[in-house]
């Protein structure tokens, strides 16, 4: 890839697959990090990194600005992913992800069309795409119904991440039956972490300009997921779905715990989210960018061999 390709989020969960693949391409890349950013995982790749926050608009402008000049000073095109975000199910989180969400994505779209990128591939949520509250399956045409640049929308991201993520303390939590007895009464859309990173550079290199690309592997129950995970990790799993009258009782009963005690793992948000089900159809990534996922089974059994033989499983 004869690029200079500009990330935030560079450090994250996916980001840094998506790196560690654009050094392996020789891509020129340029991230935008916090100094409390973990840059561990990416020692080994050639990365030049740009201080700032998608809080500070005045951050993103010098880094894409910096960027684009290196870019151009090397005759090379200039392209930016933009997959930073905060992702948090914490009441006391809304107001941040607001700011870094919605005010940090304006500021980086704006930044980019002031300086000239070439290309911009926006990494959003499958959330952001609709629901499916009568099972129904949807693709990229569907109207929004929960609430020009390439955009993907990956599903829930399983993998072996470098640190702390999601899929580690559910995996963890598994593994120590601590799920109770019943799944959530809905479905969710699942993907692997690096079958993310590869959809993500397809776009970028293939995508149509102001279409967006659905990232998701398949379209399991709650319950099909537990099962595919405690039979990786070789734990009994719950035994059956939580009839749907009930879900909302449960949340309302998280809600009042919350007001009092604020979660940090089970939120009221969360639990929201997993009595919601997402059905996707990903037929156009695979036609028009020629993206493969693996099989869900596979990616959850390959996180578990690699997070065991770092020890943190």
């Amino acid at each position: 890839m004869n690029a200079t390709v500009l990330l935030t989020g560079a450090t994250g969960f996916v980001g840094t697959a998506v790196v560690k693949r654009l050094c392996e391409r020789s891509a020129d890349v340029h991230a935008l990090v916090r100094r409390s950013s973990d840059r561990e995982p990416l020692a080994n790749c050639s990365v030049t990194y740009h201080l700032g926050d998608l809080c500070d608009g005045d951050s993103i402008e010098s880094f894409v600005a910096a960027g684009v000049a290196a870019g151009r000073a090397a005759g090379r095109p200039v392209h930016l992913i933009h997959s930073g975000a905060l992702i948090s199910y914490r009441t006391r989180d809304r107001a941040r992800q607001q700011a870094i969400n919605t005010g940090g994505t304006r500021s980086v779209l704006a930044a980019a069309r002031r300086h000239g990128v070439d290309r911009l591939l926006h990494v959003s949520s499958i959330v952001g795409v609709a629901h499916s509250p009568s099972g129904e399956t949807h693709d990229e045409t569907a109207s929004w119904n929960l609430g020009d640049v390439v955009i993907v929308n990956p599903g829930a991201i399983f993998g072996p991440a470098p640190g702390r993520s999601n899929t580690v303390e559910f995996l963890r939590r598994v593994a120590a039956g601590r799920l109770g007895p019943l799944a959530p009464p809905a479905s969710l859309a699942v993907v692997g972490v690096d079958d993310v990173a590869d959809g993500m550079l397809l776009a970028l290199e293939k995508g149509r300009r102001g279409r967006r690309y659905i990232l998701t592997e398949s379209n399991p129950t709650h319950l099909a997921v537990f099962r595919c995970v405690a039979a990786a990790l070789g734990v009994a799993a719950p035994r059956r779905t939580a009839p749907t009258w009930l879900w909302p009782w449960i949340v309302g009963a998280v809600s009042l715990v919350d007001r009092l005690r604020p979660a940090e793992l089970v939120t009221p948000q969360a639990l929201r989210a997993l009595g919601t089900s997402f059905r996707f159809d990903n037929s156009r990534a695979r036609e028009e960018l020629g993206w493969n996922p693996r099989p869900f089974p596979e990616v959850i059994e390959q996180a578990v061999h690699t997070l065991r033989a770092r020890g943190d499983l």
